[in-house]
């Protein structure tokens, strides 16, 4: 059922619950006696919860045998409602990486800082096979800065896991980025290759590329996610007499400046339209995977 062994200066009992395999490590110079009581009472708690009467975990003190697996699906589960579902599944993707390195049934207790260098450790070797096996140009900073998206995304879901009082406060581990050359401008187009870029589009794909130019809107803020969906930029989110468009996106709303050279190509597109127009349609017509397409 559970099994002791000596691990270093520590103990650490591996046990079975549910068909998979778990882990409880008991901290340096444990005694013996202690070790011993604690495999005997972690017994009780499985028997118990085998015999229906009582559901491993449910005490407060069972939160330390809470799994990296365990907390990711509470956590996702509870902020399901509260985020976009693109954020979900990078939330979901980071720490499945993380799974990877370390277990999915590693012990949220036992995580350290140690581990966070492991996982720096594990993608950067894996971006850098990678870069080789495409025959890529190597790019340090780039491949440093993937990481730390990715060490974002996890001190969100260890952050949201203390807010919502699955796990203690002590157990949010304090997340180092990588370091990278910050002197780096950004890349940036300029005047002509705007004008170049847009003349490769038509139709709605020209229409969708000016939209964005000029509102620094999101693809999800103007298109649809899929047929049928109602989100979208439609022409009713034109305030003409303000000049404003009205932008929904990752469940907030923001207004942005209707730029004159935008607004004249609208009314173009406005007046296309003729007796078929309506406030209710969407200005842009395609989904979102469309439009990147076309992109």
């Amino acid at each position: 059922m559970a099994h002791l062994r000596k691990v270093g200066s520590g103990f650490q009992i591996q046990y079975y619950l549910n068909g998979r395999k778990h882990y409880k490590s008991l901290s340096k110079n444990t005694p013996d006696a202690v070790a011993k009581a604690e495999l005997k009472r972690l017994e009780a708690d499985i028997a118990l919860h085998k015999a229906s009467i009582k559901k491993f975990g449910e005490d407060k003190g069972c939160i330390e045998f809470i799994t990296l697996e365990e907390m990711t699906d509470k956590v996702l589960e509870a902020k399901r409602h509260e985020v976009a579902d693109e954020t979900i599944s990078r939330n979901r993707y980071s720490m499945q990486l993380l799974m990877e390195v370390l277990g999915k049934d590693f012990l949220v207790a036992d995580f350290k800082s140690t581990h966070l260098d492991q996982f720096k450790n594990a993608r950067f070797e894996k971006a850098k096979s990678e870069y080789a096996r495409k025959g890529w140009s190597f790019d340090e900073d780039k491949i440093k800065r993937g990481i730390n998206k990715e060490l974002e995304n996890l001190r969100t879901v260890f952050r949201a896991a203390e807010r919502k009082g699955i796990i203690p406060i002590e157990w949010v581990p304090r997340i180092q980025k990588l370091r990278v050359d910050r002197r780096r401008l950004p890349a940036v187009l300029g005047k002509n290759n705007i004008i170049a870029f847009a003349n490769q589009l038509n139709g709605e794909a020209r229409l969708a590329f000016w939209i964005i130019r000029y509102t620094g809107a999101r693809r999800g803020e103007i298109a649809r996610k899929f047929v049928g969906d109602d989100r979208g930029l439609k022409w009713k989110h034109i305030d003409w007499m303000r000049n404003q468009i009205r932008l929904y996106g990752k469940k907030k709303e923001k207004l942005v400046p209707l730029h004159p050279h935008l607004r004249k190509i609208l009314l173009d597109r406005k007046n296309e339209i003729g007796d078929n127009f309506h406030p209710e349609e969407h200005v842009i017509s395609f989904v979102r995977d469309t439009l990147s397409d076309y992109f």
